[in-house]
């Protein structure tokens, strides 16, 4: 009897062990999750920042509204990206932008990880949505685009409409590849999405003289073939989809 009952002890010790180092793993991973940002919440980084001094948000609800184009590393935290997804949307498609506006070091100050990015505006239009596109920046001297996200097959299609323009596309590496559940990309309806990493080299391919300074994006004249090129491939993928 004692015997049994020392084994039983012995178990429930264990387990309670066990759930208490697995609590304290999975608080550690989502700390980790965010140690390379200055803020883990939209929250912790509006008190720093002002909204229309140092960040703006930019968005609209006009178009399909089963879809949405997001940028929410955009104006200098990832240069161009707010850019491609105002093109791609146009008037069709729903799209959120966050726009870093600081003169210098917007990633460093303004960037919030995809998987704690969780500006309100942000996450009721994702929420609403069934399709979502959602376009970063990566670094990267060759150009190309590294494609993420759970709609596997969105990704194809969208895939097979850039490379039959003739860009470069490859699976996204593992810590670029949105396939967290709690990745901005994936909290729709559906709770799936793509995510587009371009590289900075293909960022620059998409302006004159591969200048993405913020006076050269702001005039869309600046603007070459191939940016429009890559909005029109994604257009389609979207129209083909459907």
């Amino acid at each position: 009897m004692k015997l049994t009952v020392m084994v039983v002890a012995l178990v429930l010790a264990t387990l309670l062990f066990q759930n208490e180092w697995g609590k304290k793993q999975q608080t550690n991973s989502t700390q980790e999750d965010c140690s390379e940002d200055r803020f883990c919440s939209f929250d912790e980084l509006r008190k720093e920042y002002k909204e229309g001094e140092d960040w703006e948000i930019v968005k609209s609800s006009d178009g399909d509204a089963r879809w949405l184009v997001s940028a929410i590393h955009g104006g200098g935290i990832e240069e161009t990206t707010s850019s491609l997804t105002e093109a791609v949307a146009g008037s069709n498609y729903p799209f959120y932008s966050f726009k870093g506006r600081l003169k210098a070091n917007n990633f460093s100050n303004l960037h919030i990880t995809s998987t704690r990015f969780d500006e309100p505006q942000a996450l009721e239009m994702v929420a609403n949505a069934k399709y979502h596109i959602a376009v970063h920046g990566a670094s990267g001297e060759e150009p190309k685009t590294m494609i993420g996200g759970l709609d596997k097959e969105l990704k194809k299609i969208v895939r097979k409409n850039l490379e039959e323009n003739g860009f470069d596309v490859a699976d996204a590496p593992e810590h670029l590849d949105g396939d967290h559940p709690e990745n901005y990309v994936n909290k729709t309806k559906t709770e799936r999405g793509v995510q587009l990493e371009i590289t900075r080299a293909q960022r620059e391919a998409f302006y004159k003289n591969d200048d993405i300074s913020f006076s050269s994006r702001r005039d869309s004249s600046n603007e070459t073939e191939e940016f429009k090129l890559y909005v029109e491939s994604i257009q389609a993928a979207m129209k083909e989809y459907e």
